[in-house]
């Protein structure tokens, strides 16, 4: 063998070596560390809430608490159907619900036990009532929801800067890219590899988060060699959160229609 070709072997047996390491090294990871925890507000405000998977809706929450008044709303979207609630602020609670199909509709209306007042067939909604304790609505719930809040727990952040609005101190977070360990369990984690990522969250010095439009990419990878693998099925998340202390337009539209009834 001459040199030329032995030279080549070696170089070739380095490949494939490198990337046999390659394939099951498992690089540091940033553990995934939310800056703000869910706690419950105050006074009268509009909480807007929203989680989009590929640029599509995954699910939207709107929260509107009137304190001088009593009046609750919430808006709650998914990609099939979406729930209106109004809370009047006399024990009555009121819903309208808005389906992509009247199957959609339908299959809600056999679950739900609320009274029926009325419905269309133009838009595939519906119209209900019951009792409605102010327990049941958003002025006792916490803030990120659950569900908003997971995908928090599932990033790694960075404190960035700090700024200020209305006179509120805000530290500003910006997610981390790389490798994320996020905890599934009691002393169980799994990884993934966050890259493209975009946005800040906002946190005051009560931990409460006020803001949020970060957008990243996720690929289920512990390993080089999985990231090769899996990096054709990633996915991109985008959270959009913000709170203003205010509650505008509670009582809906649509209510006009139960009264003209």
């Amino acid at each position: 063998m001459n040199r030329r070709s032995a030279l080549l072997a070696v170089v070739i047996c380095a490949g494939i070596v490198t990337t046999g390491v390659l394939a099951v090294y498992s690089p540091t990871d940033a553990r995934a560390a939310e800056p703000a925890d869910p706690t419950e507000l105050e006074g009268s405000y509009t909480v807007s809430e929203t989680v989009l998977v590929d640029d599509d809706l995954f699910v939207s929450l709107e929260s509107t608490v009137d304190s001088d008044t009593g009046e609750q709303r919430e808006t709650l979207a998914f990609e099939d159907i979406t729930y209106d609630h109004y809370w009047s602020g006399d024990g009555e609670r009121y819903t309208k619900a808005t389906a992509e199909s009247a199957d959609r509709l339908e299959e809600w209306l056999a679950e739900t036990d609320d009274e029926v007042l009325r419905t269309s067939e133009d838009e595939h909604s519906a119209i209900t009532t019951a009792d409605g304790a102010v327990s049941d609505g958003p002025a006792t719930a916490v803030y990120p929801d659950r569900l908003i809040y997971s995908q928090l727990e599932m990033t790694a952040f960075e404190q960035t800067a700090e700024t200020t609005d209305s006179g509120t101190a805000l530290a500003v977070y910006e997610p981390e890219t790389g490798w994320t360990e996020i905890e599934t369990g009691e002393s169980t984690y799994e990884t993934q590899y966050v890259t493209d990522t975009d946005g800040e969250v906002h946190v005051d010095e009560a931990g409460q988060l006020q803001y949020s439009n970060i957008t990243l990419e996720r690929v289920d990878a512990s390993t080089w060699g999985e990231y090769v693998l899996e990096r054709g099925e990633s996915w991109t998340t985008t959270l959009e959160y913000d709170v203003i202390e205010t509650a505008e337009n509670v009582q809906p539209e649509w209510l006009e229609d139960v009264s003209e009834d």
